[in-house]
């Protein structure tokens, strides 16, 4: 069984406990840094937006990165399935040529 651990991680200035699975606390730190790296992005725009709205525009700045990533991922995988296919478009192009010259050599 995983033994779980309390790590603290600075938000935004605020200190908060949060449990994780042993090994993952490099995770959950590195986690926290892109979170702060948001806010910070964010408070450098405006100074005057308040915690809820700086952190709820941060989840989705980081929601959008997740989707871009995931659409990155995506295309790669429908560009390799178009590679695949063209591939085997021009292997059986050569065999139907091969069968032609066969057939016309009869």
């Amino acid at each position: 069984m995983s033994e779980t651990l309390t790590i603290k991680i600075e938000i935004n200035g605020v200190v908060y406990p949060v449990s994780c699975i042993s090994g993952e606390e490099d995770r959950l730190i590195r986690s926290a840094k892109e979170v702060n790296q948001v806010i910070a992005d964010l408070s450098n725009i405006s100074e005057t937006v308040g915690e809820t709205r700086l952190l709820a525009m941060s989840s989705l700045i980081l929601a959008d990165k997740l989707i871009e990533k995931e659409n990155t991922r995506n295309e790669s995988k429908n560009h390799n399935q178009i590679n695949d296919l063209i591939n085997w478009l021009e292997k059986a192009t050569e065999r139907m040529n091969k069968v032609a010259k066969l057939l016309e050599n009869k």
